[in-house]
């Protein structure tokens, strides 16, 4: 399952919503971050995928100027856009670590969904991923969140201990 420690990633977005729990409207927010990461992350999507997406360089096929580029080829070249995996974590934990006092400046997040996915393969071998994350942020927490959106940050995404569930979204 999809563990990310101390990843350096761009913080895309902040959407505050109101959720209902029972009767009662909490703070709810949905967080899009996208990172770059080495192919070989997608074997957390499917063991297939990094294959399907990729080729080794092959003098046969890529053009002198292709040649430039090291590393794994897209396979389909620029013919194919970004990629939508519908998948989700259900009950992750986020920490956006933020600050020189890592207990009391973190962004912790708990009980988090991890849905929307986007893979954009790149030539060379790595690929940008992006994501939205949902979660009830305290005040305190949004507050902090709101300074970071648009800037780059690091985080912490630790899939849940046992019955969280990473399954095909709806």
């Amino acid at each position: 399952m999809l563990n990310l420690e101390k990843q350096a990633g761009q913080f895309q977005n902040l959407n505050l919503r109101p959720e209902k729990h029972g009767d009662e409207n909490v703070p709810g927010a949905d967080l899009k971050i996208s990172i770059t990461v080495p192919n070989d992350t997608l074997a957390e999507f499917h063991p297939s995928l990094k294959s399907f997406l990729f080729r080794d360089t092959d003098p046969e096929l890529d053009d002198l100027a292709d040649r430039a580029t090291e590393g794994p080829r897209l396979r389909f070249g620029r013919k194919m856009d970004v990629l939508r995996w519908k998948h989700e974590i259900v009950g992750a934990h986020l920490t956006i670590h933020y600050g020189t006092d890592s207990k009391e400046s973190n962004v912790v997040l708990d009980d988090v969904t991890v849905d929307h996915f986007q893979i954009e393969p790149m030539d060379g071998g790595s690929v940008v991923l992006t994501f939205r994350v949902k979660c009830n942020p305290d005040e305190k927490a949004v507050g902090k969140l709101s300074t970071l959106m648009g800037g780059e940050i690091e985080f912490s995404l630790v899939p849940p201990e046992e019955g969280g569930v990473f399954k095909e979204a709806a």
